[in-house]
């Protein structure tokens, strides 16, 4: 492989693959270890890529794989927290309106109570920007399901936001800041 296409790839896809690595763990070391060898994994197998639309999902899988690996090795069990990104994530969305730390931190508290697959999805499509043909492929899921799951992930998160008293509910099903 050239050494200038090898820096492309480095380029293009380490930090979307470290951004899901410490996305799932929660540590900045172990994130940087699994996206290395992810690219480097990557790079040595690009020819086992079927199809070259979808090289940032495989390396995010790669990616993925490599933290769990990692995990596995130290029997270590890391959290998952979702911080920073979501101001962006959310301000992105229709169906957010953001306009204080507290609201952000109340959105943070709400998508920590969803299960972890429902946490993955928001966590790609929201913060990885991804599309959803591609969240199935790499979590391996239809992607009606994965429409679903995101539906009632959004649910939830309102839920909670209302329940907490951070937004009212509303007949068109969107978020209002009180």
């Amino acid at each position: 492989m050239n050494k200038e296409f090898s820096k492309l790839i480095f380029e293009l896809y380490y930090e979307p693959a470290f951004q899901a690595a410490y996305f799932y763990c929660g540590d900045a070391a172990i994130s940087e270890e699994a996206a290395q060898e992810a690219i480097y994994k990557a790079i040595q197998n690009i020819d086992q890529l079927r199809d070259p639309e979808k090289i940032e999902a495989w390396i995010k899988k790669i990616t993925i794989n490599n933290v769990n690996s990692i995990l596995n090795k130290y029997k270590k069990v890391v959290s998952i927290e979702l911080i920073g990104p979501i101001v962006d994530s959310i301000e992105k969305s229709p169906e957010y309106v953001v306009s204080s730390k507290d609201t952000i931190s109340a959105v943070n508290k709400a998508i920590d109570t969803l299960d972890p697959v429902m946490k993955q999805i928001i966590h790609l499509y929201y913060y990885q920007e991804m599309k959803v043909k591609d969240i199935s492929i790499l979590i391996q899921k239809p992607e009606g399901t994965v429409k679903t799951l995101l539906y009632r992930a959004r649910i939830l998160i309102k839920n909670h936001l209302v329940k907490e008293g951070y937004v009212i509910g509303t007949s068109e099903g969107g978020l209002k800041v009180e």
